[in-house]
């Protein structure tokens, strides 16, 4: 199925060292086969084993969006207060589980406020002998502010308002944070998930009604039952020249922080899993105010999207585009994401939550890592079971290959291409060097690839 990636090398490098480029890591090349989509799909978790995950499995509800408000000032997320609910005369006339009658109830109150009103006196005649402590010490403690933010923007990792670094606490203080009302349409809006549609939009409207009206219940494919299922919906497929859905994908997604604080998607990489071929590396160009690029981890800068918008390279729009753009694919043989269709990420549960996107088939390879029941040294990072595992060091310090939003390499290669070259070499022969930090989305994807690719192999044909 697979050709396994050249050996590690003799002297393991430390991951801080200098270390050959993405272009010289040999990628593996995987043939498609029923056999090795059968694995495929005996690896997809479950529903259950995603929401442990942090996945999203369902819409969230009213009361789920309304936990994800946050200050409209600092940005962090806060509970609401809730009226105090006063205990009932009867509760508090329980003492050790016997109720007391209402006379006994009345009576112990009378007896207490005797009782307190005699202290009070009490102390209103030391106060009278002794200094009043509090005007004494007006530096009596208060609450400390529960909300600390800038007014100002980040400009040259400066806040604007006080010139302080872009990671220091606010320089305006309050008691209290300022939450958007629960009903917040543009809060509900924005914690929309969405499912993949069965049928794209681009299809006639006739097509479209049949869809929407088998959403609920499918009738089975045209033709002989007995051609099985996939060739019943390829004959369909082929009636009307709807495009085919890709098998499997590795996607990887980076993420920068918003003006109210959310995880913001900037960067959007996804590859044919078995061809290896890039069907979209793009930067993202969010619908929202930014307050950073997260560049210490996404390695996106800010003049680099400015860039990519200046030219339009970018995906405009914000993630809604970003998501509508893996369904409508853009590859040679118009392939495109489908319900059907399997995604492989590492630690994919913020991806996914960035591009607001619920899936059912998914493979990620940090949750069948955990499947072993052994605690992997080191942790499960992709880097160290990248380097573990397969013997390749990624997310290192070194130059990065720089592709996304630049012709030839945004959009599908062509599958003799991919097959007939290496899959690094392939890649490599768009892509420019430039020094660059944080992650490469293409190279996590294709890490998270071959992760898998090392699992498959372990699993006896059938």
């Amino acid at each position: 199925m697979a050709t396994a990636p050249t050996a590690p090398p003799p002297l393991w490098p430390a991951n801080e060292a200098n270390v050959p480029n993405t272009s010289e890591i040999a990628w593996s090349r995987i043939t498609p086969s029923p056999s090795c989509l059968e694995k495929l799909r005996l690896l997809c978790h479950s529903q259950k084993e995603l929401e442990r995950a942090g996945y999203v499995t369902k819409p969230l509800s009213a009361a789920q969006i309304e936990a994800k408000a946050r200050c409209k000032r600092c940005g962090k997320r806060a509970p609401r207060r809730r009226p105090q609910r006063q205990k009932s005369k009867a509760s508090a006339g329980v003492v050790n589980g016997d109720k007391k009658t209402q006379t006994q109830t009345d009576l112990d109150l009378t007896l207490t406020a005797n009782v307190d009103t005699k202290e009070e006196e009490a102390m209103n005649e030391d106060e009278d002998e002794t200094p009043n402590t509090s005007t004494a010490n007006p530096k009596e403690k208060s609450p400390p502010p529960s909300c600390t933010y800038h007014t100002g923007v980040v400009r040259n990792k400066a806040f604007t308002c006080c010139g302080q670094h872009v990671t220091t606490g606010g320089c305006i203080e309050a008691l209290e944070h300022t939450l958007p009302e629960p009903d917040d349409p543009l809060l509900h809006e924005s914690w929309q998930f969405y499912t993949i549609p069965l049928t794209p939009p681009q299809l006639n409207s006739a097509i479209n009604a049949s869809a929407s009206a088998s959403r609920t219940h499918r009738s089975p494919p045209s033709g002989p039952r007995r051609r099985g299922h996939k060739q019943g919906r390829g004959q369909q497929q082929e009636g009307t020249n709807q495009p085919r859905h890709l098998e499997a994908i590795a996607l990887d997604c980076e993420m920068g922080v918003s003006a109210t604080g959310d995880q913001e998607l900037i960067r959007l990489t996804a590859v044919d899993f078995f061809s290896g071929a890039v069907l979209i590396d793009k930067l993202v160009a969010p619908a929202v105010a930014m307050t950073h690029y997260n560049t210490r981890f996404s390695g996106v800068t800010a003049a680099d999207m400015r860039e990519a918008v200046r030219t339009r390279t970018a995906i405009l729009g914000g993630r809604d585009r970003a998501r509508e753009a893996l369904v409508r694919g853009g590859g040679g043989d118009h392939r495109r994401v489908g319900p059907d269709t399997i995604v492989v990420v590492h630690g994919g549960s913020n991806d996914f939550s960035a591009l607001r996107w619920i899936h059912p088939l998914v493979i990620d390879t940090h949750i069948l890592e955990g499947y072993t029941g052994v605690k992997t040294e080191g942790g499960r990072s992709l880097q160290n079971l990248c380097k573990l595992k397969l013997g390749i060091a990624v997310q290192v310090k070194r130059p990065r290959l720089l592709s996304f939003g630049r012709p030839g390499v945004v959009g599908s290669q062509s599958q003799s291409q991919s097959q007939s070259q290496g899959r690094g070499q392939t890649q490599s022969q768009s892509r420019s060097h430039r020094p660059q930090k944080g992650h490469d989305s293409y190279e996590d994807a294709m890490a998270a690839r071959e992760l898998l690719v090392h699992w498959t192999m372990r699993i006896p044909d059938s």
